[in-house]
């Protein structure tokens, strides 16, 4: 396996325009592009609504679609449900739903720099297209200083709500759909004569099973929303027709979004370039196919530093582990990680964000919007998600544009807060 280790300081500076503007707490697109945004609510007939397949309801979601565009229009707000969902829940409800980004939106300080239904702007040859995926129980607008960022640089970003597994998915007219609970181990009639270690097993392998049910759903979800897209820039009279360049497909997502997207790539060829945002089951950013295979397109893992799971002697002691067999543990787990990567057929990138205390949705506005006033907490929030949109954005100008002189390629090495390291792969 061969590496190439990019590191790189935290002094990169911000585009002279990336400056916050004054009416909202998201930063400033750092591209030259106005940004658009349509919303669309799709029905795939040939699906069950989510995980049960005797369903006879179909399976509905919603897509926003953020573009290059010309001209302006109706700012588009941050939570564009917000009044269809009080048509169905009170202001209270919505309140507790949404905080901390309803007071935020109440109090003027959190609105995007998008325009609804703007005219779409795409170079001759079309813009690239990629696919956004939410993490697990997240809420699709959470991303948006991502889709904005990539918006502003040229790509149409279509941002999925997965119905089922987002906290509340408001369709037009007010009728809501929330986050389908996981099966509970619980309620077997032997739960309470079982052993700890036994309910643990059992609550770990329900989640597991839960959670590759539903990343099949959002893989098929992903592959749905590329046929509806492919479908709008072939049709005279859509705002997209003949401004989609089809070729340069990708797939992105955070967390579980991450994984979805990652298996979508699997699945559909279609799919030209793949990045998994701090997504992982045992250390995995995917898992292999039933062949042992891992997919033929560039994939990237862009990731944060992780705390030790474990460190105190007493949790050591409690989990029945020496230090040895816990170091012995984590290094197989990393083992297995460099391994799958460097079987990515198109070759495979691990970048990962140093920022002390980054959190896993540092990768989203949340952090952000949490922040409030503390300037200290303000500033690490920026600076994740400004590390997020340059090297998502650097992986996709590389892959599906072609681009040299990336932030993935070898360059001037300094400072210690982003890595980056390269898989070449296997002969």
């Amino acid at each position: 396996m061969r590496r190439a280790l990019l590191i790189l300081a935290l002094a990169i500076a911000p585009p002279a325009k990336a400056q916050n503007s004054p009416a909202t707490l998201l930063p400033f697109p750092s591209g030259p592009s106005r940004i658009g945004r349509i919303t669309y609510d799709w029905v795939d007939s040939s699906r069950a609504a989510f995980l049960d397949p005797t369903d006879g309801a179909r399976r509905e979601i919603l897509v926003d679609v953020w573009y290059p565009a010309t001209g302006s229009g109706t700012p588009a707000v941050y939570l564009p449900y917000l009044s269809d969902f009080h048509v169905a829940m009170n202001d209270s409800i919505a309140r507790r739903r949404f905080a901390p980004e309803y007071a935020a939106v109440e109090a003027g300080t959190l609105s995007t720099h998008a325009s609804e239904n703007a005219s779409v702007h795409c170079p001759a040859g079309g813009c690239p297209v990629v696919i956004f995926s939410h993490g697990g129980g997240v809420d699709r607008s959470l991303y948006s200083a991502q889709y904005e960022d990539l918006a502003s640089h040229g790509y149409v970003v279509a941002a999925i709500a997965h119905t089922g597994d987002t906290h509340r998915v408001v369709f037009p007219g007010g009728r809501s759909v929330g986050a389908t609970p996981a099966p509970d181990p619980a309620e077997l009639p032997e739960w309470k004569q079982l052993p700890m270690w036994r309910r643990s097993y059992l609550l770990d392998r329900a989640r597991a099973d839960q959670n590759r049910r539903v990343l099949r759903v959002e893989a098929a979800d992903i592959r749905f929303v590329i046929d509806k897209i492919a479908q709008l820039g072939r049709t005279s009279g859509s705002p997209f027709a003949s401004q989609l360049d089809l070729a340069r497909i990708g797939a992105l997502g955070h967390s579980a979004g991450g994984m979805a997207a990652a298996l979508a790539c699997q699945l559909d060829r279609r799919i030209r370039a793949c990045l998994n945002e701090d997504g992982a089951m045992g250390n995995r950013p995917f898992d292999r196919d039933s062949a042992g295979g891992t997919m033929p397109q560039p994939f990237m893992y862009l990731t944060r530093t992780y705390r030790r799971p474990v460190d105190s002697d007493s949790m050591l002691k409690m989990l029945e582990i020496s230090r040895r067999e816990l170091d012995s543990l984590l290094d197989a787990l990393q083992f297995g990680q460099d391994t799958l990567l460097a079987d990515v057929r198109g070759g495979a990138w691990r970048v990962t964000i140093r920022i002390p205390g980054m959190p896993h949705m540092g990768f989203s506005d949340e952090p952000l919007i949490l922040a409030g006033a503390d300037s200290a907490k303000r500033r690490s929030a920026l600076d994740a998600l400004r590390f997020t949109t340059l090297y998502a954005r650097a992986f996709f100008d590389k892959v599906l544009r072609g681009a040299s002189g990336t932030l993935l390629d070898e360059g001037p090495a300094g400072g210690s807060v982003v890595t980056v390291e390269r898989f070449a792969p296997r002969p």
